[in-house]
């Protein structure tokens, strides 16, 4: 029983990218949310940043490679969002720049407060560190000691915000290390 409660824990809510649609009223948002679920699509109710908003502080969260389905779908019924946009969109700045250093023969990325180490020989992870998160640690135990060429990608294996910012260390430390992304 609790392993089955922690895997559904573990298990990343999306593994594809995500969009999001931003509507003016709150009623516009339950119509959509609930005509989608009814359609059997994986979406889910989020509070989009105070930036985006568009006269309503809930949004719909959906898989971003469906976008042509459901916009589709969602403008054959009347349900035009004001606005669609991707959750990459909707980071600061701040967390989507990288900082690699490179110190006795290792490779450490940052983005946000995730960090990633690789040793430069051997291409092996010895460190991920930063967050608070609970996702972190799972995440972290199955990448350490993985060359990174052979490293699932973090957000595959999580679906928190560290985990976001940790994937965007992690391609940075690849490109850094020119292996294909």
């Amino acid at each position: 029983m609790f392993i089955q409660w922690l895997k559904r824990l573990m298990r990343p809510a999306f593994a594809a990218p995500r969009g999001v649609l931003l509507y003016g009223t709150v009623q516009e948002v339950i119509k959509t949310h609930k005509f989608l679920e009814t359609e059997g699509f994986q979406v889910r109710l989020i509070a989009p940043p105070p930036e985006f908003r568009v006269g309503c502080d809930l949004a719909i969260e959906f898989n971003l490679l469906e976008q042509e389905t459901v916009e589709a779908l969602i403008r054959q019924r009347g349900f035009i969002p004001a606005r669609t946009v991707s959750t990459r969109e909707m980071l600061p700045d701040v967390l989507k720049r990288t900082l690699i250093v490179e110190l006795d023969g290792y490779l450490m990325a940052r983005a946000g407060n995730m960090k990633i180490t690789m040793d430069k020989t051997t291409h092996s992870i010895v460190n991920i560190s930063g967050g608070g998160c609970p996702d972190i640690p799972y995440v972290a135990g199955r990448l350490c000691r993985c060359k990174i060429e052979e490293a699932a990608d973090p957000i595959a294996l999580g679906n928190s915000l560290c985990t976001y910012l940790l994937q965007i260390a992690f391609d940075a430390l690849k490109q850094k290390a020119a292996i294909p992304c």
